[in-house]
């Protein structure tokens, strides 16, 4: 019976070579291995190189931090993320915004001793915010509202200066429409203009009043090394934001590292770290430089009190010093 033809088979042995079936046996056996061989490496090479980057990146912030938050695989649809101390009395979250699902980090706790801390205790609320980010920049809510720790504050932009109401009346649409949003809607401090970077690179004024102002140029500088140094920044004060997931992710993971690396190298102390952050929230996140919009549509949208008065206006905000009366809210009728 004829033989069939392979074409393969006389390749590797001619018709005219001599070759024992001992031989043959081990040719083939050698092919084979290689064929192997090569197929395992082919699939390695394709093989996603998983937690390579992660991994670089964590290196990045704390070398050989074993107790840093792990992320939740399931994150809720929107967090709140507290900048708190140890001391800070934290109760009024579960009791009243039970709902909500609270990041509390203790910034001036030690990693063994705290579920959620920072690096570095420096920049004040700054260094929590980066950190929660950059911790959570896989798992985010389509929410996160970022806030200091305190219920009551001097700067919480509702007449009770009470944390709960502004949280519960924020319009979580408007935060995904907007992807960033100020929680505080009212001019005085912050708005229409807070600094004059341009000018202070420009003349370079001894200003020992205004130290944020002396620093803030070059610190933009080095914030932003490919942005123009804008002539005026305005924007409310006192960094208490919500974002939404796309708006965060617009930016790499390793640009926040950046920052982040930036707040924990600077030499500046924290308070004027943390306030040059808190001029540069709006534009970390693509507003203008001077970001003050109008009062009454801020209000509408942000917490849906719409059709105010001038009146209304004046009294959703008053002044009274850096710091609330004793007892405040129980004493709120005696100071008036």
């Amino acid at each position: 019976m004829r033989s069939s033809y392979s074409p393969l088979r006389d390749c590797a042995f001619p018709r005219d070579a001599s070759v024992s079936p001992r031989s043959r046996v081990f040719i083939y056996l050698g092919l084979a291995v290689t064929f192997l061989l090569l197929s395992y490496q082919l699939i390695i090479d394709r093989a996603p190189n998983i937690g390579t980057s992660w991994t670089t990146i964590q290196g990045i912030i704390v070398a050989g931090d074993d107790d840093r938050f792990a992320p939740d695989p399931i994150p809720a649809e929107r967090e709140l993320v507290f900048a708190a101390m140890e001391a800070s009395d934290m109760s009024w979250v579960e009791e009243h915004l039970s709902d909500w699902k609270a990041n509390i980090y203790r910034a001036d706790a030690k990693h063994k001793d705290a579920g959620l801390t920072v690096p570095v205790n420096k920049g004040n609320e700054a260094m929590v915010y980066l950190t929660y980010i950059i911790d959570r920049y896989w798992s985010l809510p389509e929410v996160s509202v970022f806030l200091h720790g305190g219920r009551y504050q001097w700067h919480v932009d509702n007449p009770l200066y009470d944390s709960v109401i502004s949280i519960s009346h924020l319009n979580l649409d408007f935060v995904q429409e907007a992807g960033y949003v100020n929680l505080r809607c009212a001019w005085s401090v912050g708005c229409p203009i807070e600094l004059e970077p341009a000018r202070y690179l420009r003349e370079r004024p001894e200003d020992s009043g205004h130290p944020t102002a002396v620093e803030y140029p070059d610190r933009f500088m080095e914030l932003f090394p490919r942005a123009e140094v804008p002539e005026v920044v305005g924007t409310p004060c006192c960094s208490q934001f919500a974002l939404s997931k796309t708006k965060i992710h617009e930016q790499s993971l390793e640009n926040y590292v950046r920052l982040q690396r930036w707040l924990m190298d600077t030499d500046l102390e924290a308070g004027i770290s943390g306030r040059i952050l808190e001029y540069s929230w709006h534009m970390i996140f693509g507003k203008p430089a001077q970001y003050c919009l109008d009062q009454r549509e801020c209000y509408c949208q942000t917490y849906g009190y719409c059709n105010m008065t001038d009146s209304d206006i004046q009294k959703q905000w008053v002044w009274r010093g850096l710091q609330l009366p004793k007892g405040w809210p129980e004493q709120s009728e005696t100071a008036n």
